[in-house]
């Protein structure tokens, strides 16, 4: 049994069809897992809406990713398609979701922070054996989701979003209010989620951790479960945010359009780690479009509109 999910965000469309096990509840072997960046939460603070180009770019994302589904035999319908933090704040999310599904066929459901943070966390966990209790980072485009969850048996203990990520801190460096709007974020009280080991997930770390191996193309593999000191991750990102966009596509073409929010993720990773006073990075290549594709349906308690 083939299932697949997709996952909307704020900065990428991400897609996975994996071959499940017969109880449809473990994956046996991934089938396709691809990804685009169409950048749904730029300018979003200032327009409140999504960007022209961001929905063509998504648009045609999901058409080829239909494509690619209706070739190993998947109807558009069947597929679970979730939306997050971009789509829970731009006021044309509903009215471009239903152009999508009258044409392309998948029905795509916005989901609420906290379905977030539980299909995240459920994803991570199906990779993670070695500890019962960790905490998650999820830079996302335009929210942090920090997530406290015992591994064995699954269950979330607590968890938290803020409304900063790539995209957004790009946006807020670029108009000069990066360092104020991080004040407001941090007016939040994390000692909760302190941590010497933190478990990053999400398309800013991932790409982060294979650029620290030296990777010239992405491998999930290579990076599934990386530890890294937080004082060397620190010392390469402080780098990373100095190399001008043109090199680092130079040094690690599988950037690609990420490129244009790298090093604001990187800036956002290290004040969060800072925050939460971590000694150490641990990368897991599993999340969101993992956990809802474990789950094979969305929780209705979920659903944000």
């Amino acid at each position: 049994m083939i299932r697949a999910s997709i996952d909307i965000g704020s900065n990428s469309v991400l897609l996975l069809a994996a071959e499940m096990d017969e109880a449809g509840t473990k994956i046996v072997s991934e089938v396709l897992n691809l990804s685009y960046i169409t950048s749904l939460g730029k300018d979003l603070d200032k327009n409140k809406e999504f960007h022209p180009d961001s929905m063509k770019a998504t648009y045609e994302a999901l058409l080829d990713y239909k494509n690619q589904l209706l070739k190993i035999k998947i109807n558009p319908q069947a597929v679970i398609v979730t939306a997050t933090e971009a789509a829970r704040v731009a006021r044309n999310s509903p009215e471009f979701f239903l152009k999508i599904k009258n044409e392309l066929g998948f029905e795509i459901q916005i989901i609420s922070s906290e379905a977030e943070a539980f299909y995240t966390a459920r994803g991570v966990a199906s990779g993670h054996n070695d500890v019962s209790t960790v905490v998650i980072m999820d830079i996302g485009g335009a929210s942090t989701e920090l997530i406290k969850v015992e591994l064995r048996p699954f269950k979330i203990i607590d968890s938290i979003s803020l409304p900063v990520g790539a995209v957004r801190a790009n946006d807020w460096i670029q108009g000069n209010i990066f360092d104020q709007k991080m004040e407001e974020i941090f007016s939040h009280n994390l000692n909760f989620y302190k941590t010497k080991s933190l478990l990053c997930v999400a398309g800013g770390m991932t790409s982060m951790a294979a650029m620290y191996l030296g990777l010239k193309e992405f491998s999930a593999e290579k990076i599934e479960g990386l530890t890294i000191s937080f004082n060397s991750f620190k010392l390469f990102s402080l780098d990373l945010q100095k190399t001008n966009k043109e090199n680092l596509l130079l040094l690690f073409p599988f950037l690609g359009k990420r490129v244009e929010v790298i090093a604001a993720a990187a800036k956002v990773a290290i004040l969060f780690s800072e925050k939460l006073n971590i000694e150490e990075i641990k990368i897991s290549s599993r999340g969101l479009r993992y956990g809802t594709l474990l789950a094979g349906e969305i929780d209705e308690k979920f659903t944000s509109r």
